[in-house]
């Protein structure tokens, strides 16, 4: 058996505080982002010495990869360690311990001591799992979680909103999924604040009893759950949802408010098994936080209304109360924002005002609104102009309009917008600078989902829809269509020396590479998987598939290595086989590399 460990977890920063566990134990780490990853790692390597893994993994669940594994005469002797934070999954895996060979069964938020612990007793070939507790918040949390979403106010007995419904259809669209849900997690059931896709009954209904939530387990875990295929799970395949065919497969991330508060989910669900990367899971993660904040927001809003209405009507509420409601309200928009008192004196500003023309935020409240406006002319062009144009909204009317041009501290082009409103005591007004240009929440979201955050590059959906298109042509031209796959050399090593950061600065420069190597007419890098980049070369033969493959190694930075392997589909060859052939074809460069140089 080889002498590794080898750690399947999604998060880089949880795997990165594994491996330095690992290491410190004497073992060698190899990092896995999915199942399906830490399989071919295992083939290509043999059985692990130690094996810490999540059971929510991408393509391949953690349940799936352990059955796997011990049906490997080379896997006898693999201690394994499951580290999750789903305590329904972690009673499951208890109770399949011996079958799965599990030697310790630990909580997500059990401490570092505790982890290295439990490490060493399972190195020492002895076991420690115990029965886990079944809920993973306490009560009373529970309790304060249903009061914010009550307090809230977003479950209500309309129509769901038009902006979240054109959200999950964009999210499904996007996903390639036929059901896509915004989901509130309430005290005994689901509630669907948008949804795409249900069967009829259950968009009429807009829930499920809570018992059948695949989403409670999110809300309780407060991570995001992937079920790849709910029919073979041990924990998912009795839901009534699954046994009725509603439900194949599963991916939650949880809607989690910048105060830390988990409302729900947003969720996608497919009728057959579902096959999402890890980078798709972080794209759905960081979709799932910027809609809580947007609830939040609306939250918010709908309250300071309310509270501004009632202090119209009572006269109950002192000018100072209803401004500091007002101000505590801006801190959480993205959009920079000025609060000025009635007597046009500013009252506060907000981080993303202090960003965008460098000012101090406790500085505001000293300025008055002249100083203020000259500051921001002293920005433009033209400061001695600009400070007469720009200025507050007449009490009477709708609010003032300008757009200016700041040069400093980068060129760009801002909107400024100064809306008045009824305070005890008079009228204040609300002045925000918008940057024009940007993109919309939607073109926002489209574009996540379509470019790779840590490279720019294409998505693997992206670049999948692209070859396939490609290919189609160049069948109808009469040519090949060729792709080189290209892995970068060392790279857990380099994470595990010098920090992800260091690996991220690699990976990006030869996705620089591949993209200088990218021909205009139809050509396109991916970033494919992990560590893993895809180049398109539409009309390339063999042989000029192959030249471009021997073209980036020439050419190549020498601090970087890549293993790499050129293939091309021609005639009516499956695209897919095509892609396997290569993909294959990389495993056993590696595997070759590896047995040589056993540290890289």
């Amino acid at each position: 058996m080889a002498r590794y460990a080898l750690i399947a977890e999604p998060d880089p920063h949880r795997a990165a505080s594994l491996l330095a566990l690992v290491t410190a134990e004497g073992l060698e780490g190899v990092l896995a982002r999915d199942g399906a990853e830490a399989q071919e790692l295992v083939r290509q390597r043999s059985a692990p010495t130690l094996l810490l893994t999540d059971l929510a993994l991408p393509r391949v669940d953690g349940f799936e990869l352990l059955s796997w594994l011990r049906e490997r005469q080379d896997a006898e002797s693999t201690r394994v360690v499951v580290v999750t934070a789903f305590d329904e999954l972690r009673v499951r895996a208890w109770q399949l311990k011996d079958t799965l060979g599990i030697h310790s069964l630990l909580s997500r938020r059990a401490p570092t001591e505790t982890m290295r612990d439990t490490v060493r007793t399972a190195l020492a070939g002895q076991r420690s799992v115990q029965a886990p507790p079944a809920e993973s918040s306490s009560s009373e949390e529970e309790r304060q979680r249903l009061a914010r979403v009550d307090a809230m106010r977003l479950v209500d007995d309309g129509p769901p909103e038009a902006e979240f419904q054109e959200l999950v259809s964009e999210v499904a669209q996007a996903f390639a999924v036929p059901m896509a849900l915004l989901t509130l997690v309430l005290g005994d059931r689901q509630w669907f604040k948008a949804h795409v896709g249900l069967p009829h009954a259950l968009a009429r209904d807009r829930g499920t009893p809570r018992d059948w939530a695949f989403c409670h387990h999110v809300v309780m875990g407060r991570e995001s759950l992937v079920v790849p295929d709910a029919r073979r799970h041990p924990v998912f395949r009795d839901n009534p949802l699954v046994r009725e065919g509603v439900i194949g497969s599963y991916a939650g991330a949880p809607l989690v408010t910048p105060q830390g508060e988990v409302l729900g989910t947003l969720s996608l669900i497919d009728t057959r098994p579902l096959v999402l990367g890890t980078e798709d899971i972080v794209a759905l993660r960081e979709l799932a936080r910027r809609v809580a904040g947007d609830l939040e927001l609306r939250s918010r809003a709908r309250q300071e209304t309310r509270d501004l209405g009632r202090a119209r009507h009572e006269g109950a509420q002192s000018l100072g109360t209803a401004l500091t409601q007002v101000r505590d309200a801006i801190q959480a928009l993205d959009v920079a924002t000025l609060l000025v008192a009635p007597g046009r004196h500013p009252f506060a500003g907000n981080t993303a005002l202090s960003e965008m023309l460098g000012m101090p935020l406790e500085s505001i409240p000293t300025l008055t609104f002249e100083s203020f406006r000259q500051q921001v002319a002293e920005l433009t062009a033209d400061p001695s102009g600009r400070s007469l144009v720009l200025d507050l909204a007449s009490e009477s009317s709708q609010g003032l309009h300008l757009t200016l041009t700041l040069e400093r501290p980068r060129p760009r082009r801002v909107r400024w917008v100064a809306r008045p409103f009824r305070v005890p005591g008079g009228v204040a007004q609300l002045l925000t600078l918008s940057e024009l240009g940007g993109a919309s929440p939607r073109e926002e979201r489209e574009r996540m989902l379509r470019v790779d955050a840590l490279t720019g590059l294409a998505t693997r959906r992206v670049g999948e829809e692209h070859l396939l298109r490609e290919i189609a042509r160049c069948r109808r031209d009469g040519v090949a269509c060729g792709v080189v796959l290209v892995d970068l050399v060392g790279l857990g090593h380099l994470n595990l020396r010098h920090g992800f950061d260091a690996g991220d600065t690699a990976l990006r420069d030869v996705a620089r590479e591949l993209e200088a190597l990218s021909p205009p007419a139809g050509g396109l890098a991916v970033r494919w998987e992990g560590g893993t980049l895809l180049l398109a070369l539409p009309g390339h033969g063999a042989a000029a598939t192959e030249a471009t493959r021997e073209r980036l190694h020439a050419e190549m930075n020498p601090s970087l290595r890549v293993h790499s392997v050129s293939a091309v589909v021609e005639g009516e060859e499956d695209p897919r086989e095509m892609l396997a052939r290569a993909q294959a074809a990389l495993a056993r460069t590696k595997a070759e590399h590896h047995a040589r140089s056993p540290r890289d």
